[in-house]
């Protein structure tokens, strides 16, 4: 395997010791042994690919595959399948980079018809049509989350009433959990806040918020409710780290208590995904086009330590890449492979033609280690239909595939968004 080391900069113990600001002492060196010895357990999704390549592979125009059909990537070689058939002017994609599209065991998934307002159900390893899920009303699109456990659950907060519910996929039943409204006392409205996280990985724990004056967890199991002690509400909810001890609002941490843990080291709020590191450390991945209040930490994906507040670059100019793209969105949610994540961006030309633009990438972060595998173009733009154009990658609980929507952009730039899936070297059927 071709490996381009990391060689900028001391490795920071960034993730331990506190006060390292910059991106070059965050930089991390990967081994050969760190690169290619998966972790007990989990699955080394990247074994055939390259690590850490920074050369220019130019997007080049090919047609789009047939419905179930696959493409070879012409750049990076790998193999992408249309799982879905709109037509012409239609909409089918992942309802976000943050939520799971997969079932615990990925034999089912779930995709958004956004034309006729329907949440599709796939199989999840043959990508067949099963049947629209409209007998379930989530409170958003994208607020459908699947248990990590139990392949056959859903859970949604009910638009109409603000249940929380659970809901069998195969016998269509739905069992009330609780209701938010009521165990909160707001007697306003009810959110779980905007860019929307899974989950605590226990299935346990979720965050809400009454209006723009209380944000609450509630742990099911214990049947606690917790307000979260912080000054501004800002319109979104705590969202639970995997962990369910954590969470994240704004560019803070709190603990389960609803205390304030660290300060990010993050100017302010972007696009970002909870997950973890290999070593199940609650983490904070984020797009950061400028540098922390104590320096660094600026890059197209960086990670944050929840429980310090101190961060790693996974993608940034210190290690070779150029300025954060436009179009950035983050998929922490491999919960089978913990520390594998995917990213699709747009970038400012949006042709393909330079580093990381339209392009769709993994990788892997453990301490004192990073790589990053590119691992297709996604061919997505918001030309024609804005923010439904967007690819919003969503990478499998294995991490062995890569969701994603996308017009197809080149010569059949615009006809429908439909959604594909790279199916990595390591994915077997």
């Amino acid at each position: 395997m071709k490996h381009l080391k990391l060689y900028l900069g001391i490795i920071c113990l960034s993730f331990v010791l506190s006060g390292c600001t910059s991106d070059a002492a965050n930089a991390v060196t990967p081994t050969e042994e760190e690169t290619d010895v998966p972790d007990e357990n989990t699955t080394n999704v990247a074994h055939t690919l390259i690590a850490n390549d920074l050369e220019t592979h130019p997007m080049q125009d090919i047609a789009r595959p047939e419905y179930l059909k696959t493409i070879v990537d012409p750049s990076f070689g790998t193999t992408i399948r249309r799982i879905s058939n709109a037509g012409d002017g239609g909409v089918i994609k992942p309802m976000y980079s943050t939520i799971q599209a997969w079932n615990a065991d990925e034999t089912r998934m779930i995709l958004y018809d956004q034309t006729n307002g329907a949440h599709q159900l796939l199989d999840g390893m043959t990508y067949e049509f099963i049947r629209n899920l409209d007998d379930v009303r989530p409170d958003d699109v994208e607020q459908l989350f699947w248990d990590f456990n139990d392949a056959d659950i859903l859970y949604y907060l009910d638009a109409s009433t603000d249940d929380f519910i659970k809901y069998s996929i195969s016998s269509l039943t739905k069992e009330i959990l609780v209701n938010l409204k009521d165990v909160s006392g707001c007697d306003g409205s009810i959110s779980m806040g905007n860019d929307v996280q899974m989950m605590s990985w226990d299935s346990d724990v979720i965050g809400f918020r009454c209006d723009n004056s209380t944000t609450y967890s509630y742990r099911f199991s214990t049947r606690e409710l917790t307000p979260f002690n912080l000054d501004d509400v800002n319109y979104a909810a705590v969202m639970p780290a995997p962990s369910g001890t954590l969470f994240y609002h704004n560019v803070s941490s709190y603990d389960a208590n609803g205390n304030f843990v660290a300060r990010l080291n993050k100017s302010k709020p972007e696009h970002s995904c909870l997950g973890q590191i290999t070593d199940g450390t609650d983490t904070d991945y984020s797009v950061s086009f400028d540098g922390g209040p104590n320096g660094g930490c600026q890059g197209n994906i960086i990670a944050f330590d929840l429980n310090t507040g101190n961060c790693t670059p996974v993608i940034s100019e210190s290690l070779g890449y150029a300025y954060p793209k436009t179009g950035t969105h983050i998929s922490a949610v491999a919960h089978k492979n913990p520390g594998w994540i995917a990213a699709s961006m747009i970038g400012f030309q949006g042709d393909g033609q330079a580093l990381l633009d339209q392009e769709l990438v993994i990788a892997r972060v453990a301490p004192g280690s990073v790589d990053v595998y590119r691992i297709g173009h996604h061919r997505a733009d918001e030309d024609q239909f804005d923010y439904w154009g967007e690819p919003h990658a969503v990478i499998s609980p294995t991490g062995t595939r890569v969701l994603f929507g996308s017009d197809w952009s080149g010569s059949e730039d615009g006809k429908s968004v439909e959604s594909y899936v790279v199916e990595l070297p390591s994915f077997t059927p």
